[in-house]
Formats: structure tokens, sequence, C-alpha cells
């Protein structure tokens, strides 16, 4: 329908609209399914396999921890309120809370923090970094652009 045309005009690929119950909160909620999709890629350019998935920012369970260190208050308006996503097996089978943790624990392990002032802009190659926010106070702009490389970018292979 409708919905699903307009969500599909911003994502590169079809997403399933379901209405279910469960996920953050235990509501009824219509769902925009992703296909299933390998949480490790190919890079496009360099070859090297690459963890695509993010799983440590959608999970409802992470996210739900995330609160409590933070305070729930910190996600009730914005992206946070409208963005209540989860993860899935491939199969539609729930990840288990030990696995999700395990992810967690080597996320965090290898999180490098940068400090940014207003005016600030951070360029991310998706493919090659893991990225997110903390909680801020103030407000943000969130541009994306893809692009194909940079001049030089085969001498990284």
């Amino acid at each position: 329908g409708a919905a699903e045309a307009a969500i599909n005009a911003k994502v590169d690929f079809s997403v399933d609209l379901r209405w279910e119950e469960g996920g953050y909160d235990n509501v009824k909620m219509l769902q925009a399914r992703a296909p299933s999709q390998p949480p490790i890629v190919t890079h496009p350019v360099t070859g090297d396999p690459t963890w695509f998935c993010n799983v440590h920012s959608h999970s409802s369970k992470l996210r739900k921890d995330r609160e409590s260190i933070y305070g729930a208050e910190r996600f009730e308006d914005g992206a946070s309120q409208i963005n209540k996503s989860d993860m899935y097996f491939g199969d539609d089978g729930d990840i288990p809370n030990e696995a999700l943790e395990e992810m967690d624990q080597v996320t965090a392990k290898n999180m490098k923090y940068v400090k940014m002032r207003e005016g600030d802009v951070v360029l991310l190659d998706n493919y090659k970094c893991m990225h997110g926010r903390n909680v801020f106070d103030g407000t943000r702009k969130h541009g994306v652009a893809w692009f194909e490389g940079w001049d030089g970018e085969e001498d990284t292979k």
C-alpha cells in the first residue's frame, strides 16, 4: 500500500509491513520488516569481510539496557520514540540475550569516542566503520549521502 511505497522510497531494499505485538514495549504496532541480510558483507572496494549489522543499535533488549544506564527519560522523544526497532535471526527467530550481550561487549571494547562541537561534521564509510551516537543535550542535524568513493581508494586494497 501507500505506507510501504513511502518507506521503500527511502531505503535500498523492500520492507514488509506487519501489525504485531512485542518488541520494544509489548504494544501492538506497525512493524517494517527488512529482508534477511547476512551480518558480514564484502567491502565493495577492498574486498575485506566487514561486520555490517546494526544489532547494537536496533536490538530492543540492548536499547532497554541503555535506558537503565542513562535514564529512560533520555529516550522519550525524537527518533528514540519512533525508532522502536528490533533484531531477529533470518528465520524471524529471537536472538538470545546472551548473544546480544556478547555482541554489545565486543562493540563496547572497540568504541572510540569523538567529542564534537557545534558545526563539526563527521563523514564515515558504512562498510569500514560501525557508528552511532551517545545520549547528549541539544539538537542535531543528521544528513546522509551515498557516494562512490574517493581518489586513491583503489590503493587501499
